[in-house]
């Protein structure tokens, strides 16, 4: 038999106040946060909108490819936060792997192909890059004390390419174990040099690999070998 606890004391008379009750000072109070609040919203609306498609297509020569580093998960939620303030985004997916369950295909949801990261298309500005970093779920931008990474228009191609299904058929380097050092030849991340964390062997084999950018350590959770070249 459970036993309850019986809840013993003095019960409270309690509403909330409504406007007419408050004070000339309380009032200034609730509406200076207010006020605080919408401007600081403005502010970043304001910001996120200088590295809108609007000013690429005004500047398209100054415009640049970035790679943001974004909550693990939540690729998908700030790409959608982004096509909300009309900026470009390039996010392409793994296409999931369907089961049979009970006799009926249950498809696995997509995956980003770098989970952790999407690409933005923006004229490099202090605002638009502030802006982006205040998007929720935004981690950082992928650089380092020289600036941030830009990624080349070639390497945006291959990237949209994956999407696509279209990926380079080029043979993956089997000779490949933890602890190698590569260069980084094909991608968002090409010319970085990095560290191979932990090989993945399978239908597209991948590994886990950390890049040092300008004393800045960014770590890819799934870089396919056919990226990387051994050192």
């Amino acid at each position: 038999m459970t036993m309850q606890r019986r809840i013993t004391g003095r019960k409270i008379n309690y509403r909330p106040m409504i406007e007419a009750e408050l004070s000339a000072g309380e009032r200034e109070r609730v509406y200076s946060r207010q006020d605080r609040a919408a401007q600081q919203f403005g502010m970043k609306e304001a910001m996120l909108q200088s590295a809108s498609a609007d000013l690429v297509d005004a500047m398209p020569e100054s415009a640049r490819w970035f790679c943001l580093q974004v909550w693990s998960g939540r690729e998908f939620a700030v790409e959608k936060s982004l096509a909300d303030a009309k900026v470009t985004t390039l996010v392409p997916r793994d296409k999931g792997q369907f089961r049979i369950r009970k006799g009926v295909r249950v498809d696995a949801p997509d995956r980003p192909y770098f989970p952790g990261y999407i690409l933005v298309h923006c004229v490099p500005t202090a605002d638009a890059f502030l802006g982006l970093k205040q998007v929720e779920h935004v981690l950082d931008i992928v650089g380092g004390d020289s600036g941030y990474h830009v990624v080349r228009d070639e390497d945006v191609e291959i990237f949209r390419m994956i999407g696509d299904g279209e990926a380079p058929r080029i043979a993956a380097d089997k000779t490949f174990v933890d602890g190698d050092r590569a260069d980084i030849v094909l991608g968002p991340f090409a010319g970085f040099m990095c560290l191979v964390i932990a090989v993945k062997w399978c239908r597209q084999p991948s590994a886990r690999v950390a890049i040092d950018c300008g004393g800045k350590v960014f770590e890819i959770e799934s870089m396919p070998l056919v990226f990387l070249k051994k050192l």
